[in-house]
């Protein structure tokens, strides 16, 4: 498989980084909490919402938190309405704990959404802009 240069790599760096910036301001704006805008709490609500219930462990894999820090966020997500926990919901696994999103969490993940798709009405320059610099390197690499 061809290389990517340099350049490339840059832009593609950049075109992230404005899309996160986006992604971070759109949920700031629209959050009822602040301590539910940031990314790993749109992480598990995205995650939730999309996949369904999971276990504390694969919210930690998906986070990059520890475990004490999953515990900890989903102390104040569960304090905000927006996840559940219960308790030896796992089949199997009397000690088992499911997290699943509420109804509350819902909506938030639909707010985030929408905020997110405002503000990123350029979305498609955006991948537009990416998908160019790629063919462009892949031209070069192959010429």
């Amino acid at each position: 498989m061809a290389q990517l240069s340099n350049v490339s790599v840059e832009r593609l760096l950049l075109l992230l980084a404005n899309y996160g910036q986006a992604v971070s301001k759109a949920i700031a704006a629209v959050s009822p909490d602040a301590e539910l805008a940031n990314n790993v709490s749109l992480i598990v609500l995205c995650t939730l919402d999309l996949d369904g219930p999971r276990r504390p462990g694969v919210l930690q894999e998906l986070t990059g938190l520890s475990s004490g820090g999953v515990s900890k966020l989903l102390d104040r997500m569960e304090q905000a309405g927006v996840v559940k926990r219960t308790y030896g919901g796992v089949p199997g696994d009397n000690r088992g704990v499911l997290v699943s999103i509420t109804r509350r969490g819902k909506s938030l993940a639909g707010r985030f959404s929408a905020a997110v798709a405002a503000q990123l009405p350029d979305a498609k320059t955006m991948v537009d802009a990416l998908a160019a610099a790629v063919a462009t390197t892949a031209t070069r690499l192959t010429v």
